[in-house]
């Protein structure tokens, strides 16, 4: 009975640090999909200024076929010339992993034109850091997974 009652006590000692990660998980993960969320809710309302303060100061942006954004204002550059052009865009996250002070999300992506019409379709990585008690994004990059002889 004893051995029982230690094993319990044992089995309750061990579990709980996991319990709490994965709940921590959870939480990160939720954090994360809003900040998605605030994204796309600002890039596709063509405010560049308001996506890029869900940067890092130190943030990069590293977009294919350009050279990296460094820094707010070079980001909110770089995401000022896509709103003007009328891109708009979906994302989907699909994992998220945290450790310390970091987080790494993956997902995909799809850009309409404007006129809702197709353009182009890819996964992304993106790395968060925690910035001023919240997470904030501090890598962005994405590529695109159609070959050169799709047509958007």
């Amino acid at each position: 009975m004893i051995c029982r009652f230690a094993l319990g006590v044992i089995a309750l000692v061990l579990g709980s640090p996991l319990a709490a990660l994965a709940q921590d998980g959870a939480n990160v993960r939720a954090q994360i999909e809003k900040l998605d969320q605030d994204w796309q809710k600002a890039f596709n309302a063509g405010d560049a200024a308001g996506a890029a303060k869900l940067y890092s100061q130190d943030a990069k942006l590293l977009a294919p076929g350009g050279k990296p954004a460094a820094g707010l204002s070079a980001i909110r550059t770089a995401l000022n010339d896509a709103v003007k052009q009328g891109v708009k865009n979906t994302v989907t996250l699909e994992d998220v992993v945290a450790s310390g002070n970091y987080a790494i999300e993956t997902g995909n992506w799809v850009a309409t034109g404007a006129d809702g019409k197709h353009l182009y379709h890819g996964p992304f990585v993106t790395v968060y850091k925690k910035e001023g008690g919240g997470w904030k994004i501090y890598r962005d990059i994405w590529n695109s997974s159609m070959s050169g002889t799709e047509k958007p």
